[in-house]
């Protein structure tokens, strides 16, 4: 196939579990022979961009789409989202209006919901097939943002961009001829905003690195850790409610215990928990190594949809994983078995307590987590099924458009 793949960043350097979904989808996609371009956002300050480059031709345009009060404020004078609105730009739409003369694609894929005003661009005017890939039911994710915060002014604000995410996803959606969506729960909550929306489910997986093994680095004891990109606002929630409520338990019960923190963006309001026991890393350039060092990872996530793919790296590389319900929406985990799952402090510090203690338990938990991950999260398997999906929306337009075409043929 040839695909046109629209997305709101560049995917690399793969430092969020987004950039990760987006850029193993391309590669694996590339790797069973489809010619992909990547039309997208020039965001951020530009690396080395030779493994995108490997994997599909690049068009960038240059826009910021950072948040501003400005932009926010100008904002309440619209129907359109704040997220949404900030992601559009006449010089993308000229771009993708010209691309749109000079090649014929046979399928369009848009990831996220906010680029999709592109996606239904591609179709008004090309004709061509469009596919949404979701990560997050976006709604959703403003819904639960909405429910941690307790200053009266951002809290109505937030409950304004709801109403108005909620009717534009509800409506956009419904205009693509699928929406993929990376877990089950997701696409439940998103036919309940729109039941004629089109959907079907294909997870994320992990990359086959990580499957390999990893050095025999000595444990730091009663070590626990927390890795991803604190930009996400999920992230800081959960580094934050873990510091604040789940830690000081912890410390209780074991007071030589160390939590560290890995990733980009770490703020200011986590850094100043740092101490004997708190140890902000930052960025690892190779996170398999710094994570070889640890006990246990967490992933005590409380906002925010779709799936963690810092719970299924963990569980490539052997590591146990405590969670919340959440966290482990969309992956097929079962309590005590594969990951250990608290929803309250008490449950979160209790749990974390548990595992750091029994050290027989944290190897059945890491062994069963492994086969899960290497049986159903492989990238592999799920560029197949992708493949498989993005055939059969072109199959069945390409049907209908016959059919239509030969019930108005005049005899």
């Amino acid at each position: 196939m040839k695909i046109l793949q629209i997305a709101s960043r560049i995917p690399y350097p793969l430092t969020d579990g987004g950039k990760v979904c987006l850029f193993n989808t391309m590669k694996y996609l590339a790797l069973r022979g489809h010619k992909i371009t990547l039309l997208t956002y020039e965001n951020e300050a530009l690396g080395d961009l030779g493994p995108i480059r490997e994997v599909c031709d690049l068009e960038l345009v240059r826009k910021s789409t950072k948040d501003s009060l400005l932009g926010g404020f100008f904002n309440l004078f619209s129907d359109v989202p704040y997220k949404i609105s900030k992601y559009i730009s006449k010089k993308l739409e000229t771009v993708l209006t010209e691309l749109l003369k000079s090649e014929t694609f046979d399928i369009v894929l848009v990831e996220q919901l906010h680029m999709a005003y592109y996606g239904l661009l591609c179709k008004r005017l090309a004709g061509v097939p469009i596919i949404l890939r979701e990560e997050n039911v976006e709604s959703v994710i403003v819904e639960r943002f909405v429910e941690t915060k307790n200053i009266p002014i951002i809290r109505n604000y937030l409950r304004t961009q709801l109403k108005r995410i909620r009717r534009y996803e509800a409506e956009k959606t419904a205009l693509f001829d699928m929406c993929c969506m990376i877990t089950e729960e997701d696409c439940k909550k998103l036919r309940s905003l729109n039941q004629s929306v089109q959907t079907c489910v294909i997870t994320a997986g992990v990359e086959a690195s990580y499957f390999s093994k990893m050095s025999s680095a000595i444990k730091v004891p009663h070590s626990i850790c927390f890795f991803g990109s604190y930009a996400w606002p999920a992230n800081k929630d959960g580094a934050l409610w873990f510091l604040e409520k789940i830690f000081p338990q912890v410390l209780e019960q074991m007071p030589d215990a160390k939590f560290y923190l890995i990733g980009k963006d770490i703020p200011a309001e986590i850094r100043r928990y740092q101490n004997k026991n708190v140890i902000v890393r930052g960025f690892a350039s190779d996170l398999r190594q710094e994570l070889s060092q640890y006990e246990i990872t967490i992933a005590p996530i409380r906002i925010g949809s779709g799936i963690r793919l810092k719970i299924l790296e963990s569980f490539a590389m052997q590591i146990p994983v405590v969670t919340t319900s959440i966290g482990c929406e969309g992956i097929q985990a079962t309590n005590s078995e594969h990951i250990l799952i608290g929803d309250t402090a008490d449950e979160f510090a209790e749990q974390v307590a548990r595992l750091l203690n029994d050290k027989d338990l944290q190897n059945r938990i890491a062994m069963n987590a492994y086969v899960l991950a290497e049986q159903k999260y492989r990238w592999e398997q799920i560029a197949e099924q992708f493949e498989n999906m993005c055939k059969g929306v072109i199959s069945s337009i390409s049907h209908t458009q016959q059919s239509h075409a030969v019930a108005n043929t005049k005899y």
